[in-house]
């Protein structure tokens, strides 16, 4: 009996190892590369959500309970400081906290006869954005808008005249003349603010920085912008009254103030 012969095993043919490492280090590239561009696209997606969630207006900058800020604040009325450049706003006639006029509720924007706008909120309709120059002037009986100011005497609009030449309303913060509404300016520590009716003849650039000016540095206060010269046009003089008749706001509000002496409150 003859022995079978055996068939020769075909060989399975064998991966290069060159070519199988190249292929595993491509592979490891594209995996890192792709996890890249997705840590790079987490991160544009965090810093759009970041912009597109965030508030429009920042309240870190507002006036928030808690917060008791300062602003000076003068009324030129067309030759004069209105109020002598200091005033008293009402007050409680039995405790004498400061109150909004013609009522005993507390007004946490007021004044304690030194010029000076004391801000210390406790409602929100005076806090972060209803914190501005025109609730200060409606709070303590007096007005204002883009055309007319009524202060402590003065009640002047657009076109009443100042001596024989008619008259414009203008205001002032911190140095820069502004446009539009200053009932409607968000107000800061730190502010120094002048609203002024005054002839063409005359500019509220030149009438200098308010009286109230100096007591920013009674209550520790560094002032916006503070100009090289703090010199103010000192005239107080009524010799040449404003034509509008004068209003006065103090007969039809509470108890009000009369010290001289600026607080430190």
């Amino acid at each position: 009996m003859s022995p079978q012969k055996r068939r020769p095993q075909k060989r399975r043919p064998q991966a290069r190892k060159g070519r199988t490492a190249a292929a595993a280090r491509a592979s490891g590239r594209r995996s890192d590369r792709a996890l890249s561009i997705a840590a790079v696209g987490i991160l544009v997606l965090g810093l759009v959500l970041v912009l597109v969630l965030r508030p429009s207006n920042s309240t870190a900058s507002l006036l928030q309970v808690g917060d008791h800020w300062h602003a000076a604040l003068g009324v030129y009325a067309c030759d004069r400081w209105d109020g002598g450049g200091v005033w008293a706003t009402p007050v409680d006639p039995k405790t004498g906290s400061p109150v909004r006029v013609n009522t005993l509720t507390y007004a946490g924007l007021h004044s304690h006869h030194d010029g000076l706008i004391h801000m210390e909120p406790q409602a929100s309709d005076e806090l972060g954005k209803f914190a501005t120059l025109g609730t200060y002037f409606t709070f303590n009986g007096f007005e204002l808008s883009s055309t007319h100011v009524k202060f402590v005497t003065a009640d002047l609009k657009n076109g009443d005249k100042c001596g024989n030449a008619p008259g414009k309303l203008h205001w002032l913060v911190n140095g820069t003349e502004r446009t539009g509404n200053p009932a409607s300016y968000l107000l800061h520590n730190g502010d120094w603010i002048v609203v002024a009716f005054l002839p063409d003849s005359k500019t509220i650039t030149s009438l200098g920085v308010p009286p109230s000016y100096a007591h920013l540095a009674i209550q520790g206060v560094k002032p916006n912008n503070p100009p090289k010269s703090t010199s103010s046009t000192a005239s107080n003089s009524t010799s040449s009254t404003p034509s509008s008749s004068p209003s006065s706001t103090s007969s039809s509000s509470p108890s009000s103030s009369s010290s001289s002496t600026p607080s430190t409150t």
